[in-house]
């Protein structure tokens, strides 16, 4: 399965960085996951959030967050739209189970009614 995410909101922080005391360059991102295979897309309802520095290129943990970087992730949390979970199949997954059906009806006239077939 491919692995991607869907980037529900990116926004730039103006708080100091804790690793280089920095005021730009930290970025909050939220996303979520979404799994794809040659079957199925699914998407899974958990967020995935990070804060990373692009100055001292480093992700900012949340045990390095200070209490400023905490009320305004509690902020940016509060106005992201989640993308419910979902699973939807492709196009090649309804083909095969339509083809299944046919040749298992087939089979079931073929051995149980021959007559319909004129055998």
């Amino acid at each position: 399965m491919k692995t991607e995410y869907i980037i529900l909101k990116e926004t730039t922080l103006n708080n100091n960085c804790p690793e280089c005391y920095s005021t730009d360059g930290m970025i909050l991102s939220f996303k979520q996951q979404r799994l794809k295979s040659k079957f199925l897309v699914k998407t899974k309802s958990n967020i995935v959030e990070s804060i990373n520095c692009n100055k001292c290129e480093n992700q900012i943990f949340p045990g390095q967050w200070t209490t400023d970087i905490e009320r305004v992730y509690d902020y940016h949390k509060k106005t992201i739209t989640r993308q419910s979970g979902s699973l939807r199949f492709t196009k090649l997954f309804y083909i095969l189970l339509l083809l299944a059906i046919t040749i298992a009806a087939f089979l079931y006239i073929y051995l149980y009614r021959p007559d319909l077939l004129g055998i």
